[in-house]
């Protein structure tokens, strides 16, 4: 990795000032990593005492390089709208009609609630929310179109398939 130099933007007495007007813990960090280095330390020994990568550190380097110690300020991330919140009475209306019989797939389950209750629910949740209500997956297993009667009959009764014996 090429070794990328810290600019001279700020002193370390501005830096740490910059720590003390941020209400930023990530932020603080950074500026305190880049305190560091400027006081000589090493980018090993930055990243240990940290508890980071090297790669993070350079990273972090390269944000100050560029834009000072706004640019180590930790965006907010997520969803610009925000979480959704789910209504449970929706998933409580999908467990009724499922407990009335027949195959319900999370595909199937997602278009019920599309139908009938005009949301549009990723499969995830679905099945995370069918999980919180006691319901369980159950996945299709392969059903074998020939096979031995006999080891079938061996293997049900506690028998060891040929191939397993010593």
């Amino acid at each position: 990795m090429a070794h990328i130099p810290i600019q001279e933007r700020d002193t370390i007495a501005a830096l740490r000032q910059a720590v003390k007007r941020s209400d930023n813990e990530a932020q603080k960090t950074r500026i305190r990593a880049i305190i560091s280095l400027k006081e000589g330390k090493t980018r090993t020994y930055v990243a240990q005492s940290f508890v980071v990568s090297r790669t993070s550190v350079i990273s972090w380097i390269t944000l100050y390089n560029e834009g000072g110690t706004d640019a180590l300020k930790l965006g907010v991330g997520g969803r610009p709208e925000g979480n959704p919140k789910w209504d449970t009475v929706v998933f409580e209306n999908l467990a009724k009609e499922i407990d009335k019989g027949g195959y319900w797939s999370v595909p199937r389950m997602r278009q019920w609630l599309k139908e009938h209750h005009k949301k549009d629910v990723p499969e995830q949740t679905v099945w995370y929310r069918m999980r919180q209500l006691n319901y369980s997956y159950k996945s299709a297993r392969p059903h074998p179109v020939q096979g031995n009667k006999e080891r079938q009959a061996a293997f049900k009764k506690g028998g060891l398939p040929h191939f397993w014996s010593r």
